[in-house]
């Protein structure tokens, strides 16, 4: 047997494989009902198939709605940050105005310190 018959007897196997197997059968009976159950089924089939679409669909929106949710948390830690050096610069020139508006003896300061030594009190 040469290449070419040994061809054409696969080919011949591979067809009626194809044409009469199982899989081909199943396709045939796609849209009868052959019994109750068998209807049954693909109707949960039906139903399945929709609520994977649309628990896909959510999935796609929520993913869209963590990534907006996302960019904000950044854009909030970013105005977060500018608050706080803000802040601190509040602190600062609340300090500075203090030293310079108020007098030395309506501080908390213990006046005893900033003294020179060697001066005497009047």
């Amino acid at each position: 047997m040469d290449a070419a018959q040994v061809r054409a007897r696969l080919v011949g196997r591979v067809r009626s494989v194809v044409t009469q197997g199982p899989v081909m059968r199943a396709r045939r009976l796609v849209g009868r009902a052959v019994t109750p159950e068998v209807a049954l089924l693909r109707d949960e089939l039906a139903a399945l198939q929709d609520t994977v679409a649309r628990q896909g669909e959510d999935l796609a929106r929520l993913e869209g709605e963590r990534d907006r949710l996302a960019q904000r948390v950044e854009v909030l830690d970013a105005d977060l940050d500018e608050a706080r050096r803000l802040n601190v610069r509040l602190a600062e020139l609340t300090d500075l105005v203090t030293e310079v508006v108020l007098p030395l003896h309506d501080r908390e300061i213990d006046i005893e310190r900033l003294r020179p030594h060697d001066v005497e009190p009047q």
